[in-house]
């Protein structure tokens, strides 16, 4: 008798699937990924004042040459019907489920934000600690990103339901999940780290008033190693050389003092407060690997 009804509610369950995946439908639509930087080329409103100043030769060129990058997430909305428009693919003409003659409205049922961080090693701690958040209010919208690691990642996941209502009546269409995916990555290149080297000459360590690359000639031989590296093709051996002086130049730059010190000594800060060097060279080796130049010593 047992070993009847076990049977009986095997086959239940067998007869019951097709009809449960006709109702719920789960389907993931994915985004190309974008790139994001962690510092981009800057200019202050055109006054007199923030610029270069040239004594009885007025004024020379504005001195904000870079600014911070940062990751600005906004959502066009945080209510769970008809929530975060702007991500979900279903507020858009056609989106899921289309209907000619009827209305997608779609219930957010989740939203997720991963960061994921790659580990580099060098002499203070860089790069930050993996995050998962969940729920629509703890998603964080505003992400800093001028220390962050090059292979950093961020994927936001909306997951929600939609239903085609025609004439303030539900239609006959099944109830459909779908996970819009957006993913973004921390990027570098010649271009972003010379952006990176301009920022870190124009910010100070706190409020020590000294800038985190400290010294015109170390400033200028920086600039000019990268202006010479985006001018070489990388499988010319001497991209090589160039790339390896110019972490050379870096390395013996670094200036790692304890936090908080005011130490206005030439060179790149290097603290875990401000790990100006140790951004500098983990730039440099994620776009040595990118753009496959051979370093001997790497």
């Amino acid at each position: 008798m047992k070993k009847t009804i076990l049977l009986t509610l095997i086959a239940l369950i067998v007869l019951s699937v097709p009809a449960m995946s006709a109702r719920v439908v789960n389907k993931e639509i994915p985004h190309e990924p974008f790139c994001v930087y962690q510092a981009y080329c800057g200019q202050t409103c055109i006054e007199a004042g923030n610029q270069v100043f040239k004594g009885l030769n007025g004024f020379g060129s504005d001195v904000i040459e870079a600014v911070p990058g940062v990751l600005a997430i906004n959502p066009g909305g945080t209510q769970p019907v008809n929530g975060w428009p702007n991500f979900v693919t279903a507020s858009q003409p056609g989106g899921p489920p289309a209907a000619s003659d009827g209305t997608t409205f779609w219930t957010v049922t989740n939203v997720s934000m991963r960061k994921t961080v790659p580990t580099y090693v060098c002499t203070v701690g860089i790069g930050g600690a993996p995050v998962l958040q969940q729920g629509s209010a703890n998603i964080r919208l505003w992400w800093p990103l001028m220390y962050e690691l090059p292979g950093t990642k961020w994927t936001l996941t909306i997951s929600y339901k939609t239903l085609v209502w025609n004439d303030g009546v539900p239609g006959n269409l099944p109830a459909t999940t779908h996970q819009d995916v957006w993913t973004w990555e921390v990027c570098a290149t010649l271009q972003s780290m010379g952006n990176l080297v301009d920022l870190f000459h124009e910010l100070p360590v706190g409020s020590c008033q000294v800038p985190l690359i400290n010294g015109k000639d170390l400033y200028e031989g920086l600039e000019e190693a990268i202006g010479t590296l985006e001018t070489m093709d990388p499988s010319d051996p001497e991209m090589a050389e160039v790339f390896n002086s110019f972490i050379l130049l870096l390395e013996d730059s670094c200036l790692t003092v304890e936090c908080g010190s005011c130490d206005s000594a030439l060179g790149i800060r290097n603290t875990t407060e401000n790990p100006a060097c140790c951004k500098l060279l983990a730039d440099a080796d994620f776009i040595i690997d990118a753009l496959e130049v051979n370093i001997p010593s790497k």
